[in-house]
C-alpha cells in the first residue's frame, strides 16, 4: 500500500486568484482556476507516487467538479491556507500516512516526473523537501511525517519553512525546478505562460488562449 499523500488546497473556484479580478471577471477567472487545477491534478495522478490525492477547500463546488475515484474531497473547517494544511496534516496523521505533499494549485507547468523526483530525495523519515517559487514562496512541500513542521504560508514562506525545519532539527532539502517554481498570480504571469507553452499543451495555456488576453509583456523577475 502506498502511504504517501498529496493535498491541494483551493480557496474556491470563484474566490481564488483575486489579484486577477480587475482583468478577469467572473466566469473567466473560474475557468482559469479550473484549468490550473486540471493541470496540477493530472500531473499528480500520472506520477503514480501517491496513494491518496486530496483536495481541501471551503467551497464544496471544488469537490463537485473534481471528485473522482482517484481524488477525494475534504471540506475545509476555518479559513486560510495554513488552516487547510493543518487540517490535512491531522487527517493524514490519523490515517498513518508516511508523508504529505502540499501542492499549490497554480503551477500549471508541473510534470509527473517532478513528483517522482520529490519523493526520491533524502531519507524516508523526518524531512521536508521543498520547491520554492520564483517569488520566495513555497509551491510544493513534502513533509515526512505529516506535520513535521507547521505550515507557514504567506509572504516569504520558503525562508520561514527553512527556519522552522532548522528549529525542529528536521532535514530540509530544496529542489531547483523552473516548472515547479513558475506560478500564476498576475496578468504578466499569464502572458509568460503563453510564451512558455506556445503549443498550449496545458489546460491553463488553452484557457488563456481562448480569453485572447492583451497585456504588457512580462518584465524580468
Amino acid at each position: 500500500m502506498n502511504d504517501n499523500w498529496a493535498v491541494i488546497p483551493v480557496k474556491g473556484l470563484t474566490e481564488s486568484k483575486t489579484r486577477l479580478s480587475t482583468s478577469l471577471q467572473g466566469d473567466k477567472r473560474r475557468i482559469l482556476v479550473e484549468a490550473l487545477l486540471e493541470d496540477v491534478l493530472s500531473s499528480i495522478i500520472r506520477s503514480r507516487v501517491y496513494g491518496t490525492v486530496m483536495l481541501i477547500s471551503p467551497d464544496e463546488n471544488v469537490g463537485s467538479r473534481f471528485r473522482s475515484h482517484e481524488i477525494f474531497f475534504l471540506k475545509q473547517i476555518g479559513l486560510g491556507l495554513n488552516r487547510a494544511i493543518e487540517q490535512a496534516n491531522r487527517l493524514a496523521t490519523q490515517k498513518h500516512a508516511r508523508s504529505l505533499t502540499t501542492v499549490l494549485a497554480d503551477i500549471p507547468l508541473v510534470e509527473a516526473g517532478d513528483f517522482k523526483e520529490l519523493l526520491s530525495i533524502g531519507p524516508s523519515v523526518r524531512k521536508v523537501v521543498m520547491a520554492p517559487s520564483f517569488k520566495a514562496g513555497t509551491n510544493v512541500m513534502l513533509a515526512s511525517p505529516p506535520g513535521v513542521i507547521s505550515p507557514s504560508y504567506g509572504r516569504w514562506s520558503y525562508s520561514k519553512h527553512l527556519r522552522l525545519a532548522q528549529l525542529k532539527r528536521v532535514d530540509a532539502y530544496s529542489i531547483s525546478n523552473s516548472r515547479v517554481s513558475f506560478d500564476i498570480d498576475t496578468m504578466s504571469d499569464l502572458m509568460e505562460l503563453r510564451r512558455l507553452d506556445p503549443e498550449s499543451k496545458t489546460a491553463s495555456a488553452r484557457a488563456v488562449s481562448m480569453m485572447k488576453l492583451v497585456v504588457s509583456p512580462a518584465r524580468g523577475r
